[in-house]
């Protein structure tokens, strides 16, 4: 028996000591590369490769570089094969395994085993249906690519092939499946002062938000997606207020900012002080960041302040707040998801 394939993968699932933490990710393509022992010799070399983009750090797509295994097992239904000496820096492969399973004699998918951090990732299978992914799709995870990697002034005209192509054609949105990498690309262009256009922008900052928030539906534990959702929350305020009025009915679709009615008066103030609570309310979810993170830190201080200041009246505990930013966050959600992937309208 010889093993020499690459295996490709359109999302995976994490464990950690058995218990499941992530994934799907609504679209994560990886590549394992199982291959005769690249240093010679007998037995297997497996290596992991990332499928959307280059590390921005070593500029190849390797994520995992290869380990050296051997089969302890093999039955109709698995192939199991286990890290055995050491690299040219000393690392131990026996840290790593690798189980294969078989339906039918062909491969259904790949566990990546990590002993000692107790972790499984389980590698789904690639249909043939997940190709026919969106353009876009495949374009947004090139912008994050080139961004990481600091080239942006070719992932600058790329942002704008996405605006233009979401804004012209908002259908598309309905068959995105990396709902994660187009919240992230939307996030960018605000980061890159893509428009000052206040329209434009509402409109960026809305998709940014929808998509995110949709990729946090699928995969609940990912601190990532909240960070990103936090960044998107903090830099557009004054723009997404405007979505915010309309998704928790703060002001009557006729109404304007210059009436003199108490209600449309104080409208803009309560749609900000909810995307405040909305913020608490993801800070909240995910200490790590503030723990972590020196600007989140500053944050939660900030917000922490008004608290302390009663800024939320009538609301005064956190746990009230937290609450209310939680209901916040499934208002704007149903609404824009009505809103853009129902009925199709970005023009905001």
């Amino acid at each position: 028996m010889k093993l020499n394939f690459v295996f490709k993968s359109s999302d995976h699932l994490r464990y950690e000591n058995g218990k499941h933490v992530s994934g799907p990710h609504g679209g994560a393509r990886r590549a394992i590369k199982v291959e005769p022992n690249i240093n010679g010799g007998e037995n297997y070399s497996v290596t992991l490769f990332n499928m959307d983009g280059n590390h921005p750090v070593w500029q190849n797509n390797i994520q995992m570089s290869p380990k050296q295994m051997k089969v302890i097992h093999h039955s109709n239904d698995s192939i199991v094969l286990q890290g055995y000496g050491n690299d040219s820096f000393g690392e131990s492969f026996t840290d790593y395994g690798l189980t294969i399973q078989l339906q039918n004699d062909n491969i259904d998918k790949c566990i990546l085993h990590m002993f000692d951090r107790g972790v499984d990732i389980e590698y789904l299978k690639m249909e043939e249906t997940m190709r026919n992914e969106p353009e876009i799709e495949d374009i947004a995870r090139n912008v994050i690519s080139q961004y990481e990697s600091e080239n942006v002034t070719d992932g600058r005209e790329l942002l704008i092939h996405i605006y233009r192509t979401v804004k012209d054609n908002p259908s598309i949105l309905k068959s995105i499946k990396d709902f994660s990498s187009l919240g992230l690309v939307f996030l960018i262009m605000l980061d890159e002062n893509l428009s000052s256009d206040v329209d434009t922008l509402q409109m960026i900052s809305s998709v940014s938000y929808l998509c995110i928030s949709k990729a946090i539906e699928s995969d609940r534990n990912n601190i990532n997606l909240y960070k990103n959702r936090l960044l998107l929350l903090y830099s557009s305020n004054e723009s997404f207020k405007y979505t915010v009025l309309r998704g928790l009915n703060l002001i009557d679709e006729e109404s304007c900012f210059g009436m003199l009615s108490p209600r449309a008066q104080q409208a803009p103030l309560h749609a900000r002080d909810a995307i405040y609570k909305m913020e608490i309310a993801d800070l909240e979810k995910n200490p790590q960041l503030y723990k972590q993170i020196p600007f989140f830190m500053e944050r939660k201080k900030q917000l922490d302040h008004m608290i302390e200041r009663q800024f939320f009246m009538p609301l005064k505990k956190l746990k009230e707040i937290v609450k209310s930013g939680i209901e916040c966050h499934e208002k704007i959600l149903d609404h824009l998801t009505e809103r853009v992937l129902e009925n199709e309208d970005v023009d905001f």
